[in-house]
This record gives C-alpha cells, sequence and structure tokens, in this order.
C-alpha cells in the first residue's frame, strides 16, 4: 500500500470525511507579507497539502427558535477537537516515522500557518462563498477544516475545482445583522458577531442583535441555500458525534437558566472541550446578556 493510501485509510477510518492532495504553491492571500500566503515559508522543503474536513452540519442540536435556550455555533457544539485535529495528529506521525516532516495546520490552535478555505479551493473541495466561508456541493458550509504541510511529494488529486455558484443569491449577506459582509466575498472580522461576542466588552449595538446568542453565530450559513438543501436531506458522512450522549437533554442543558447555574469547574468539566480560548467570565457575561434579550423578547 503506498504512503499516500494509508494516509487515506487512516483519514478515513478516524472518522473524517474529507482528504485531499494539492500542491504547496503561493496563495493569493489577503497579507502578501505572511507565512499563510506561501506553506513553503513555514517549509521550504514542502512538497504537498494535505487538506481534511468533517461535515458537522447534521447532528442534532439544541432548538434554535426557543429564546430561553442558548446558542452556540455548530463549530463549537462539535467536537471539532476530537474530530479533526486528532486525526491530523495521526496522519503527522505516519508521515515522521517515514522520515518526513509535517506541520500541522488547524484552526484550533496557534497552528494556523496554512489558508483552510484556500487550499480547499484549490484542492477541489469547494469554493468561496459571498459569506466568505467554504462551500461544498456535498456538504454545504458546515465543513470544518485542518491541514498538513509536508515534504513528502505525494500524488496529488486530480479534482477540477469546484464552480463558484453563489450566483446573484444574497442570502447570506441580508442574513447578517451587522453588515459584515457589506462587500461580497469579504468579511469585515471588525462587524462579524462571532468576533465581537469574544472582544473585550460588549457595546449596546452587539446587545441588541445578539438575541439568544452565546458565542459565536450561524445566521449566515443558516440563511445559504446549500445549507437549506442538506436539512432534509441524509447526508453521508463518517461523522458520529452525538450532543445528547455528551449532555443527555439538550434542551434542558442549554436552556439559559440551568447555564447561569454552572460553576466554573463545571464550565470546564461539560464545555472545556468546546470552547478553547474562551474563560468562564467571558461565557458569563455573554449568557447574562442573552438572558436579558430572552426576559425582554418574552
Amino acid at each position: 500500500m503506498s504512503l499516500k493510501n494509508r494516509i487515506e485509510e487512516t483519514a478515513f477510518t478516524e472518522g473524517l470525511d474529507i482528504i485531499r492532495f494539492t500542491n504547496p504553491g503561493y496563495f493569493n492571500y489577503a497579507l502578501p507579507e505572511s507565512p499563510r500566503s506561501d506553506p513553503r515559508i513555514s517549509l521550504p522543503s514542502s512538497q504537498t497539502l494535505i487538506i481534511c474536513g468533517i461535515y458537522i452540519g447534521g447532528f442534532e442540536i439544541p432548538d434554535t427558535k426557543d429564546p430561553n435556550i442558548g446558542q452556540l455555533s455548530r463549530l463549537i457544539l462539535s467536537s471539532f477537537y476530537f474530530d479533526v485535529v486528532k486525526p491530523l495528529d495521526s496522519i503527522k506521525s505516519i508521515l515522521n516515522k517515514e522520515g518526513y516532516t509535517a506541520i500541522q495546520c488547524d484552526g484550533y490552535s496557534d497552528k494556523s500557518i496554512l489558508p483552510l478555505k484556500l487550499a480547499a479551493v484549490r484542492a477541489g473541495i469547494g469554493w468561496q462563498g459571498k459569506n466568505s466561508l467554504l462551500i461544498s456541493k456535498e456538504y454545504g458550509s458546515f465543513i470544518a477544516l485542518g491541514g498538513i504541510i509536508t515534504d513528502a511529494l505525494l500524488e496529488y488529486d486530480r479534482v477540477a475545482p469546484q464552480k463558484n455558484l453563489c450566483g446573484d443569491c444574497d442570502a447570506c449577506r441580508t442574513a447578517c445583522p451587522l453588515n459584515a459582509l457589506e462587500e461580497p466575498y469579504k468579511l469585515n472580522v471588525s462587524r462579524c458577531l462571532s468576533s465581537l461576542l469574544e472582544g473585550e466588552e460588549l457595546s449596546e449595538e452587539i446587545k441588541n442583535v445578539m438575541g439568544n446568542k452565546i458565542l459565536e453565530c450561524d445566521l449566515c450559513q443558516l440563511a445559504c441555500p446549500w445549507n437549506k438543501k442538506l436539512d432534509n436531506k441524509g447526508v453521508k458522512s463518517n461523522y458520529r458525534w452525538s450532543l445528547n450522549e455528551q449532555f443527555g437533554n439538550l434542551n434542558k442543558f442549554f436552556n439559559m437558566n440551568n447555564l447561569i447555574k454552572l460553576t466554573e469547574e463545571d464550565f470546564n468539566k461539560y464545555l472545556g472541550y468546546a470552547l478553547v480560548g474562551v474563560n468562564y467570565n467571558m461565557f458569563r457575561r455573554n449568557l447574562m446578556a442573552a438572558m436579558e434579550n430572552s426576559v425582554n423578547k418574552c
């Protein structure tokens, strides 16, 4: 079995849905001087990019229509660390044992030295949509990505780039409460609710639009027709994460009257896997603002 085949077999065995191999050439990145613009800055001898992903749009989540239930994004609720980052560790280990260098790139840690969306587009996984996220015909935009830069020369997948199918649709841009997508295909991070909810303070403007969101925001993705098409359609996926197994009754656990009772120890025990980089005080701050919105709405 070839090295590439061994890597693919490991990826799928460990639950990944997507694995592609592509070239490590220069990316037309927003910041040309950034290491993210060229993988060869991080690894001069790089030969291959390995891009991996899982579909996170299929698992059951708490009721999104109940104003008393605190909302967190699908990416946060997914077991992202275990289902993307851990399999990358296994792939990296295979390469290392064969004498190759492998640098892991993911959105979980500070190892974000690769523009994963652009790499995924190059690998033919999807296109960059007007919401600035990766969208694919098979999985919509609810895809968690990870990657590896390696000096192992592995056969590139001969997959044609996916055509941009956003057309004249502006559903994602219309759905954004802070107009962070004023310009198609470009996200103004300083206006993105997901980013602002993790800021130093919550302005009245943020409080007025956050509703019952505690961390991150999926509005632009929920509005996307490519995700709506998959809502009532079974998507073949290796992803086996179940929030019910983690939390029991979802609506009961994520009811904000229950969340407010969590001690810092409880927070770390139940949500530590998901809220990496988010401290207990920030969680409480956002939760209390969301509870106030819920009371006002009722």
